[in-house]
């Protein structure tokens, strides 16, 4: 399949895959992954990928016609879909799936509940409680992956007014304003800004991270999730900064899994 992964994208892109992986996260899983899923990760080992849905005639809390489908996780030693026993029992999803793509409230996964091998491919929404077969086998469901433009229309749209204000030399008042909102249109640009602007507003940093964590938005708390490790990584925070993150990430069910994602390195 010619432009499957995204190649400008290294998030969920794990190292190249080897038979003693595959052997390795089998045995653990119990499962036997579906060859065209064994032959797609040998070109790229999971990542964000060129299309970004899939049809669907069931309406869902995506829309009534599709759900979005950004990433493939790819097979690791302790990451991607070797995950999937934790994120079951941390979420209450079915026993006996593999997990391969999701995050949040909404999952895709292999479903091996009656099937041993080639299991179907399913959709599950938590909080929906909601369970939907999309495609017979993987390969089914990689033929039936498409560019839904309009989501691309909103993603270029969002981009573009992300790319204008990035270009902005914010001033601590402009940050502390985006950063108390919950619009992610005003919060991701202020946090790029950040990021690239990191020495001297390292307690700042520190803080707002601290306080989008508590946001009461699911959306809001997974961008801060998804920034803080990246300010983790580059040493932004202070060893007390990480511990309180990583407390308020453990006492809250909708994000805790986040704790094990990108926390676990250094604890």
């Amino acid at each position: 399949m010619k432009n499957f992964w995204q190649e400008d994208d290294e998030t969920y892109k794990l190292v190249p895959l080897t038979a003693k992986i595959i052997e390795s996260a089998e045995e653990k899983l119990q499962v036997k992954f579906p060859k065209s899923y064994i032959k797609l990760l040998k070109k790229q080992n999971g990542g964000y990928i060129y299309y970004n849905a899939f049809p669907c005639d069931v309406p869902t809390s995506w829309a009534d016609d599709h759900i979005n489908v950004d990433h493939i996780l790819g097979i690791g030693e302790e990451e991607g879909v070797v995950k999937s026993e934790y994120l079951i029992n941390e979420w209450g999803l079915p026993k006996n799936i593999v997990v391969f793509s999701g995050d949040g409230h909404t999952w895709i996964a292999f479903d091996y509940r009656k099937k041993k091998s080639e299991p179907p491919i399913i959709y599950v929404d938590v909080e929906a409680d909601q369970i939907i077969e999309l495609a017979s086998d993987f390969e089914s469901f990689l033929e039936g992956l498409y560019v839904n433009e309009t989501e691309l229309e909103d993603e270029v749209e969002l981009d573009d007014t992300d790319y204008e204000q990035g270009k902005r030399n914010w001033s601590l008042d402009d940050l502390k304003s985006a950063l108390s909102t919950t619009n992610q249109r005003e919060i991701i640009p202020a946090l790029n800004y950040l990021s690239e602007n990191r020495k001297g507003n390292e307690t700042f940093i520190e803080q707002s991270m601290i306080e989008l964590l508590q946001s009461p938005v699911l959306e809001i708390k997974e961008v801060a999730a998804n920034y803080a490790n990246e300010f983790y990584k580059r040493g932004v925070f202070s060893s007390e900064g990480v511990k309180e993150m990583i407390s308020i990430i453990k006492r809250d069910n909708e994000i805790a899994y986040y704790v094990e994602m990108f926390f676990r390195q250094k604890r």
